[in-house]
């Protein structure tokens, strides 16, 4: 592990890894007061038209369960409440100022298909947020777009195959780079602040012995197997030919975690086929 971290590092080191808009600065400073102001929140949402409109559109897709489209910050506030409001806006913050390429963008647009997903079966698990679920879900894919860059086509299909053989291609990745998209994603996660329960999260994603790695910490554990679900549950919306028996058993041993309803699995399903080709989930910064 120490030379994957090592490598990733070192990969880190010849890439410039943006940092997040100065408004999620300002919000997370004005949610860490002891009495965060409301308005101020709204009006630092509304601040960047473009980061409005994303946040919006992830508000309004499955993040939420209004039926009334929310069109406004203040609305959005008031509704959600603060816990939710930041993992909300750095989500759809960080899709806006990353994707650069129409890779870049299929990899990220995985990610929020995943993160739909996820948030969808978040309902039946006691300790994680529909937002928690949806952030680590997206989030999980954020170093394959910095080895994408070193690595362009290469990655390309290293990535394409752990939709069908996440264990064995990712074991192929690691062999092949000499670190992982997980080791890379996770460390971008700590640089921006985000919640160790999700970067953690993340370095295990394509553990299939996750449960033992985590088992001192549940919500890690909870938030691994719905990453894990969500992957699933879009390569099952994809094609019936990337139901592979590795991908059943990789399925299969985060069920076995959270030991979900059957209803459960057909609502993210549906909240793939229903927002997941929305473009608005994932905008071009250039």
């Amino acid at each position: 592990m120490q030379t994957q971290v090592q490598r990733a590092s070192e990969i880190l080191s010849q890439i410039t890894v943006p940092t997040v808009p100065e408004e999620l600065l300002l919000l997370k400073e004005e949610l860490n007061r002891k009495y965060p102001n409301t308005v101020t929140i709204a009006n630092l949402i509304s601040h960047n038209p473009e980061l409005l409109v994303n946040f919006l559109t992830l508000v309004n897709t499955n993040i939420t369960s209004e039926k009334n489209e929310i069109k406004d910050a203040k609305a959005a506030v008031n509704l959600l409440g603060l816990d939710e409001i930041y993992n909300i806006f750095l989500s759809s913050s960080i899709t806006s100022v990353l994707a650069q390429s129409d890779l870049e963008k299929s990899i990220l647009m995985h990610g929020a298909k995943a993160g739909l997903a996820s948030a969808e079966l978040s309902y039946w698990v006691y300790d994680i947020s529909r937002s928690e679920a949806y952030m680590a879900a997206l989030m999980q894919n954020i170093g394959a777009v910095y080895l994408s860059r070193q690595f362009q086509e290469e990655y390309e299909k290293i990535f394409n195959a752990q939709l069908s053989n996440p264990v064995s291609a990712y074991i192929r990745e690691v062999e092949l780079i000499g670190t992982s998209h997980c080791i890379v994603g996770g460390i971008i996660s700590k640089r921006w602040n985000i919640s160790p329960d999700i970067y953690k999260a993340i370095l295990f994603h394509h553990d299939m012995d996750f449960s033992k790695q985590t088992h001192s910490n549940t919500k890690v554990k909870h938030l691994t197997a719905l990453i894990i679900l969500g992957n699933y549950t879009v390569s099952a919306s994809l094609s019936e030919q990337y139901i592979t028996q590795e991908l059943k058993e990789y399925r299969n041993a985060a069920k076995s975690v959270l030991q979900l309803p059957d209803n459960a699995f057909k609502a993210a399903s549906a909240a793939v086929q229903k927002w997941g080709n929305n473009p608005g989930l994932v905008s071009s910064s250039h």
